[in-house]
């Protein structure tokens, strides 16, 4: 069973009765902004945190590094309207390990809170083109460049990762093992100055390697 706090604006229609729709997940705790979703993490301890990013200003952003920031950090998967603004990828950055829209189905946000508990990572495809889309690149010229140089194998794991696939998808399409994949999405993240796989896989979709028609 997996503990979930949800933070979420007052102004929301609510995400609790979709969430007692799902099976195995137990709703702990609520808050409406980033002092409260802190409080409630250290006292309930939840295995994920769905977050909202319509908090006011960057308040789903700072709430997303603070809850990272703890002994015991608890996953979190962000939640948008289907209007996004750039406070999506502001969020992912910040570390969240998946995105999905507000009102999307029971079984999809179940599908969701399953991968990100597990530990991968899930985006919508569909919000990830509208906030990328028309941008040669929001990365720098250094993490461009940085790109430029990985290998075949690392630009295919990067543009996996955008496509939020787990370890085993990445290590069927690229005929690797496991533990090989593993550690070159370590050394990806890390040749890039990142801290999450999560952030690569922002990037990838920024850089055009993944979410192109």
């Amino acid at each position: 069973m997996s503990r979930v706090l949800i933070v979420e604006s007052h102004d929301r229609s609510g995400l609790r009765p979709v969430l007692e729709a799902v099976d195995a997940m137990v709703v702990v705790g609520e808050a409406a902004d980033a002092v409260q979703a802190v409080k409630a993490a250290k006292e309930y301890r939840p295995d994920v945190v769905i977050m909202d990013v319509s908090l006011p200003g960057q308040g789903a952003v700072e709430a997303t590094r603070q809850l990272l920031g703890l002994g015991f950090p608890p996953r979190v998967l962000a939640v948008t309207t289907s209007s996004p603004d750039g406070r999506v990828l502001d969020v992912l950055r910040a570390g969240a390990s998946g995105l999905v829209v507000q009102n999307c189905s029971p079984d999809e946000l179940a599908h969701a809170l399953r991968i990100v508990t597990a530990g991968g990572n899930v985006l919508d495809p569909k919000i990830m083109q509208t906030l990328t889309r028309g941008r040669p690149s929001a990365g720098s010229h250094d993490l461009l460049e940085r790109i430029g140089n990985l290998t075949d194998t690392e630009r295919q794991i990067l543009a996996l990762l955008g496509g939020g696939h787990t370890n085993q998808r990445i290590a069927d399409e690229c005929r690797l093992s496991i533990t090989r994949v593993k550690t070159h999405v370590s050394r990806l993240v890390q040749r890039l100055g990142l801290e999450y796989r999560i952030q690569a896989a922002v990037l990838a979709w920024e850089a055009g390697i993944v979410g192109r028609d």
